[in-house]
C-alpha cells in the first residue's frame, strides 16, 4: 500500500473488478485513454491478469472508496525506465486533485522503493486535465506522435511525457539546485 497525503495506492483486487468494467466501458474514460472498448468483465479480468505479468496495477482510494486506476508497466531493466497510467473513474472525485496526490505517490515508490530512474506515458495531445496533472507531479514533453488517434471527427497526436528521479527530487526539494 502506498500512501498519498489524500489517496491511498493499493494492489487492484477481485472485488475492484466490476468497478473497472464499468469505468472502462464509461465514454468519458474509454474516449481519454484511448480504448477500442466496449470490454467484458472476463476482458477486464485479462487485462488485469496482463497487468500483473508485465507491471504493477494499483487503485486509486480516496475516503476509503476505490475512484481510479493507477499503474506501472513496459519496465525495462537495464536503462531502469518504466511507463505509467492513470485515471480517474469516479465522477465524483474528479477535478480535485487526487490524480495528482496518487500520481505523486506513485512516482515516489518508483522512484525510491523500486529504483526506477525515470518513467514516461502517453497521452491524447487534446486531454488538457491529464496534461495539467501530469506537468503538476513533473512531467515534461519529450515529444508528439503525430495522428495516432482517430477520435469522433478528427486525428489525435499522442504526446510522449516523462520524468527522471532527478527532476522529481528538485521538484520536492526545490533547495537541492537540480
Amino acid at each position: 500500500m502506498i500512501r498519498g497525503s489524500r489517496t491511498i495506492v493499493r494492489p487492484v483486487e477481485d472485488r475492484d473488478f466490476p468497478l473497472f468494467h464499468e469505468w472502462m466501458n464509461d465514454p468519458d474514460i474509454s474516449w481519454w485513454m484511448d480504448y477500442e472498448g466496449p470490454f467484458t468483465l472476463d476482458e477486464i479480468e485479462r487485462d488485469i491478469e496482463k497487468a500483473h505479468e508485465e507491471g504493477l496495477p494499483f487503485t486509486i482510494e480516496f475516503e476509503s472508496k476505490p475512484i481510479g486506476r493507477i499503474g506501472l508497466n513496459r519496465f525495462r531493466q537495464q536503462s531502469r525506465v518504466a511507463s505509467t497510467y492513470l485515471f480517474i473513474g469516479d465522477p465524483a472525485a474528479r477535478g480535485r486533485g487526487l490524480a495528482t496526490d496518487a500520481m505523486t505517490a506513485l512516482l515516489e515508490f518508483a522512484f525510491n522503493d523500486r529504483r526506477v530512474r525515470m518513467i514516461d506515458l502517453m497521452v491524447l495531445a487534446e486531454n488538457d486535465a491529464a496534461i495539467r496533472t501530469y506537468k503538476a507531479c513533473g512531467f515534461r514533453e519529450d515529444g508528439r506522435l503525430r495522428e495516432r488517434s482517430w477520435k469522433g471527427d478528427h486525428w489525435m497526436d499522442h504526446l510522449w511525457m516523462s520524468i527522471t528521479a532527478e527532476e522529481f527530487s528538485a521538484l520536492k526539494d526545490p533547495s537541492s539546485g537540480s
